[in-house]
C-alpha cells in the first residue's frame, strides 16, 4: 500500500510541473496577415503563460500556414508576415523577442486536407508553441 501512496505523490508532482510544450492557434482571413480576435486571444494566453511559467521557456516557436488557394496567389512570404504579426503582438505583451523563432510552412501542412485551389479557414493559421 505504501507504494500506491508514493505513486500518487509522484503523479501529483509530475502533473503540477510545467508542460514540456504548450500550443495556441490564431487564424487569419484569406490573403491577410492581420490577426483575428481569436488570434489576439491566443497571443494574450500564450504571453500570460510565458510570464507566469515557473521556469523560463527555451523557445517560443511561431509557425504560420496558408490554405491551398493562397499558395497559388501568394508567396510563402504571407506565412512569414502572419508569423511576424503574431510575434509583434507577443512582444507587445511582454515576451522576450530573443525567445521567438518564426517559421512559414506555406500550404504544406494543412490542418484540414483539401484539394488544390480550395479556400479553407482552418488552414490559415499561426501556431504558437512554448517549449521548455
Amino acid at each position: 500500500m505504501r507504494w500506491m501512496a508514493g505513486l500518487a505523490a509522484g503523479c501529483t508532482m509530475f502533473a503540477a510541473s510545467p508542460a514540456f510544450a504548450t500550443q495556441w492557434i490564431g487564424y487569419f482571413e484569406y490573403g491577410s496577415a492581420d490577426m483575428s480576435p481569436a488570434g489576439y486571444s491566443a497571443a494574450r494566453s500564450a504571453a500570460a503563460y510565458v510570464r507566469m511559467a515557473g521556469e523560463k521557456p527555451v523557445r517560443v516557436l511561431i509557425t504560420a500556414h496558408m490554405d491551398a488557394a493562397e499558395a497559388d496567389e501568394f508567396s510563402d512570404e504571407l506565412g512569414l508576415r502572419r508569423a511576424q504579426s503574431m510575434a509583434t503582438e507577443l512582444v507587445s505583451l511582454g515576451v522576450d523577442p530573443a525567445l521567438i523563432e518564426l517559421h512559414s510552412r506555406g500550404a504544406t501542412q494543412r490542418a484540414r486536407p483539401t484539394a488544390d485551389h480550395v479556400r479553407e479557414p482552418l488552414n490559415r493559421r499561426a501556431l504558437i508553441e512554448v517549449i521548455f
